[in-house]
């Protein structure tokens, strides 16, 4: 029997300016091996990334420029070994080690250590996220479990966007961008000093797109504007003292094609929409350092965000408070912190999704310690911890993890990690019932008569508040090598995931035997009645387990102070077991392959060329495999100013990179090839 579980299922649920006489800064994997590169995210402190325990990736800000991208998602197709695809000219689907989809629920994206996620699906709205690309300092790029330290539904990575400290933007900055697609793109900057001891940043943007060419089943209806402004305001009254201060709100209206269910029918219907989506957040942060061998750090965040499609109104707030110290006592490093969250969710019920217990408000809070210590000094180390969160639907949880990292010599370092990582139902998934396509009688019996066998039944799908939290346990194994002009990265994983979210029948069959009975008595007219009063249900479930294995490899070269490249490989297999009956929630069995290549060139003093390659192959999307090539030019005009030129997928062509639709509500476009004129200038 076939339906269309997963379209209600989503809401149950990422130019060049060269310095003239510089010469090409390093690849993110060379930053990451040849230098002392200070990542946050892997052990939510300042630690050597060449050393540590995870599968971690540093995007720079030289290569952010360079590529030419346009929004924070585009930029994520500059990390090796992530899921990126673009469902039409704003929406996205990211995810790590997994199968993305337009409401990925197991990847957790911070800005500067604030979550962006929506508490109603435990997803991110890429369209929604607007940091200029020009003050992100790196993006540090966690694959693989981040539980221990970020909390739950951090099972397949972590994303943190970190930004520059305003200290270095105390200039006024312009940027303006245009294409075939983008008809413009225009933000202001403006830095400066506050007294002797603090910095500030304003900005503001204004974005305006066509929509693309072509749609796959209705004329693309994607078109956008968005304005953003924000503000950052750093102190330092002292060496021990740092506040960080930051504001930001975003207003999108764009349009998008859609299924939804008609009424008339009980069947999904294409529509062309246009709606619009608010978000404000706004964080502190105070870090404190107590003496040479310790520190804490305290903060707070707060994010509202509304929208309304067709299928959802969204208004929601979220509260986020953490504390941290960090220790050194001897020679074991000791990090430990509390967390709290609170969510306000109002819910208003519509023709398409009902909830059960109305539950409006979700609050989260928890503890970590984590210790790492040398069994062999300056040689073997070895961290283990575990946080402990309680949630308002599955109570405690637990997320222990061990790491060991062996360095041999300079050149060398082999980490090992063994991590249990926790998914927590959504609130769509534990408390909506949501109406969805219809289920037709011929798929159960057949009659003979046209009118009976092509109905299609009301069919719900039901969320379950007996679910149980998919708990995942993962082995990773790692190795990096560096040497001074090339350097090797390698990342193999398995991942054992249980009580997976799947969906199950629960048909009325009593309803459809009664059905049965009034044709069999030829009471054709009772029996349709009958069929108009009949609701067939699925439940969400946690029956299924999941196990995915896979491995990233990744080499940088530079033989040359300009040139420079990366090849990379990545592989994952990704494999159910399912009860009778039941579907998976998102995915199905497939076979992810990626080729990723990029390089950055400067053969004159400033004029520079950049160029990322990736070749997709993956049966977990329902499209075709395809090649994808952007290239880049930057021109140095003066030593403040520069203009670029990017073509975007200019292999690949006008193609799907996503048709999952049955997933998701939002009916894709073919992505097409484009140009982007650029020119930036600071003052």
């Amino acid at each position: 029997m076939k339906y269309s579980a997963g379209v209600l299922w989503s809401l149950c649920m990422a130019n060049y300016s060269f310095a003239a006489a510089e010469p090409l800064p390093n690849l993110d994997l060379e930053s990451l091996m040849a230098t002392d590169v200070q990542a946050t995210s892997a052990m939510k402190r300042a630690q050597s990334a060449f050393t540590t325990a995870a599968s971690l990736y540093v995007l720079s800000k030289e290569d952010i420029r360079a590529s030419g991208a346009v929004s924070v998602a585009e930029t994520l197709k500059l990390v090796p070994g992530l899921e990126v695809r673009q469902l039409d000219s704003n929406q996205w689907a990211i995810t790590a080690r997994g199968v993305a989809g337009r409401y990925t629920s197991k990847l957790l994206v911070m800005v500067d250590g604030q979550s962006v996620y929506n508490p109603s699906f435990a997803g991110v709205y890429w369209e929604t996220l607007d940091v200029p690309l020009y003050d992100i300092e790196r993006i540090e790029v966690i694959r693989g479990q981040g539980g221990l330290l970020w909390g739950s539904n951090a099972t397949n990575g972590v994303i943190n966007i970190i930004t520059k400290n305003s200290l270095d933007t105390r200039e006024t900055l312009v940027q303006v961008s245009s294409g075939d697609q983008l008809n413009y793109d225009v933000g202001l900057r403006h830095g400066g000093n506050i007294g002797s001891y603090g910095s500030y940043r304003i900005y503001g943007s204004v974005r305006d797109s066509d929509a693309a060419n072509t749609g796959k089943s209705l004329p693309a209806n994607d078109e956008a504007k968005q304005q953003s402004i924000g503000a950052r305001f750093d102190f330092a009254p002292n060496d021990d003292l740092s506040i960080l201060t930051q504001l930001s709100y975003t207003h999108t209206d764009m349009g998008q094609n859609l299924k939804a269910l008609s009424l008339a029918t009980n069947q999904n219907t294409l529509y062309a929409e246009r709606f619009e989506r608010d978000d404000g957040r706004i964080m502190a942060r105070a870090e404190h350092r107590l003496s040479g061998s310790s520190n804490q750090m305290l903060q707070a965040s707060w994010a509202v965000q509304n929208g309304k499609q067709l299928y959802l109104e969204e208004r929601f707030q979220t509260l986020d408070i953490d504390y941290q110290m960090n220790s050194l006592w001897g020679a074991t490093q000791i990090d430990w912190g509390l967390n709290y969250r609170n969510s306000y969710l109002p819910f208003e019920e519509n023709y398409i999704i009902s909830s059960d217990e109305d539950i409006d408000r979700l609050e989260q809070y928890g503890a970590f310690l984590q210790l790492q210590f040398a069994l062999i000094p300056e040689q073997l180390n070895l961290s283990f911890g575990n946080k402990s969160e309680h949630n308002s639907f599955t109570g405690w949880e637990h997320q222990p993890v061990a790491r060991i990292t062996w360095q041999p010599n300079n050149e060398h370092v082999l980490w090992s990690a063994i991590s249990q990582g926790v998914r927590i139902p959504s609130l769509a998934e534990f408390d909506y019932d949501s109406a969805i396509n219809g289920t037709r009688v011929g798929e159960y019996f057949q009659t003979g008569i046209d009118a009976i066998d092509s109905y299609h039944v009301r069919t719900v799908l039901n969320g379950n508040q007996q679910v149980e939290p998919e708990k995942s346990l993962s082995y990773e194994l790692g190795y990096r090598f560096s040497k001074q002009d090339w350097s090797f990265d390698l990342a193999l994983f398995h991942t054992q995931s249980k009580d997976v979210f799947a969906v199950q029948p629960n048909p009325d069959s009593a309803n459809l035997d009664q059905i049965a009975a009034l044709l069999a008595q030829g009471k054709i007219i009772e029996a349709q009645q009958a069929l108009q009063s009949t609701v067939l249900e699925f439940d969400v479930a946690s029956n299924a387990d999941l196990n995915v294995k896979g491995g990233e490899a990744l080499v940088a070269w530079r033989p040359s102070a300009n040139f420079r490249a990366e090849l990379g490989y990545s592989q994952m297999a990704y494999r159910y077991r399912l009860q009778e009956n039941t579907q998976p929630a998102i995915g199905y069995d497939s076979d992810s392959k990626q080729i990723f290549a990029k390089t950055g060139w400067q053969p004159f003093k400033k004029h520079s060329f950049f160029a990322l390659f990736r070749s997709i192959n993956s049966d977990a999307y329902s499209v075709d495999d395809y090649d994808a090539l952007d290239l880049s030019w930057a021109w140095q005009i003066m030593p403040h100013s520069s203009l670029s030129l990017t073509g975007k997928n200019l292999l690949a062509g006008s193609h799907l990179e996503y048709n999952n639709t049955s997933e998701t509500f939002t009916v894709p476009n073919y992505i097409e090839q484009s140009v982007v004129l650029r020119f930036m200038a600071e003052f």
